[in-house]
């Protein structure tokens, strides 16, 4: 599911993607090797030479089966929204979006390397337009259809962001470690009251914390669209 058409982070340990067994090349084979190695050392990590390494073939070889590196990416947006379960028939519509948020955020936590690809791509292929096929489907049945894509770019934005802010952290260079202890009471009594908080701070809480509170409004919404619609 993708758009259509604070200081602590959270360690977590990306699931490895299995190395292909070897055999006949295949879009599968060549997707699967992709995305192990954008786990492995992230997006910048692919190209097509690097895969038809990998897979023992001439890079030439790989464009029978993915036409493009665009066709490439989109395919990993594809595999990693695989193994995202649709929203249960089951339910309340709160409880099935936040059942869709939080299944949404595994998959993604699983490719933290690939997980750029879910800020500037949207869904193209059919496997993924399914997934947002089924969250508009859900949505549909409290907004209007204006609204329905309002509320899943919301959604999914939150996610998206949230999690590529807890997985996705700066080069060693680049790293900035701010002070917060050491700040004045006086100037800064808010930071000063949170600084001991930050270092034990639960990023699958605040993740949690911000779905609730999002998916809250969206409800409040939908009831208010209801009822201008009667």
């Amino acid at each position: 599911m993708v758009y259509v058409g604070v200081s602590s982070r959270t360690k977590t340990i990306p699931e490895p993607t299995p190395r292909p067994a070897r055999g006949s090349l295949s879009r599968a084979r060549i997707l699967e090797t992709a995305l192990r190695l954008a786990d492995e050392g992230g997006l910048e990590a692919l190209s097509m030479r690097r895969i038809g390494a990998e897979l023992g073939v001439e890079a030439m070889s790989l464009y029978n089966h993915v036409p493009s590196k665009a066709a490439l990416l989109d395919g990993l947006v594809e595999v990693i929204l695989d193994a995202m379960p649709t929203p249960a028939a089951r339910g309340s519509f709160r409880e099935r979006l936040i059942e869709m948020g939080w299944a949404f955020r595994r998959a993604l936590q699983k490719h933290p390397g690939a997980l750029p690809l879910f800020v500037t791509r949207p869904a193209v292929t059919p496997a993924a337009l399914r997934h947002v096929e089924s969250a508009l489907g859900l949505l549909r049945g409290a907004f209007s259809p204006d609204e329905s894509v309002s509320a899943l770019q919301v959604l999914v934005t939150f996610v998206v962001g949230h999690t590529l802010s807890r997985l996705s952290p700066p080069r060693g260079d680049e790293v900035s470690t701010p002070g917060y202890e050491a700040l004045s009471p006086d100037e800064f009594p808010r930071l000063a009251e949170v600084a001991p908080l930050l270092a034990a701070h639960d990023g699958e809480a605040e993740f949690a914390f911000g779905l609730d509170a999002l998916v809250i409004g969206l409800c409040q919404k939908a009831k208010r669209t209801l009822n201008a619609a009667r």
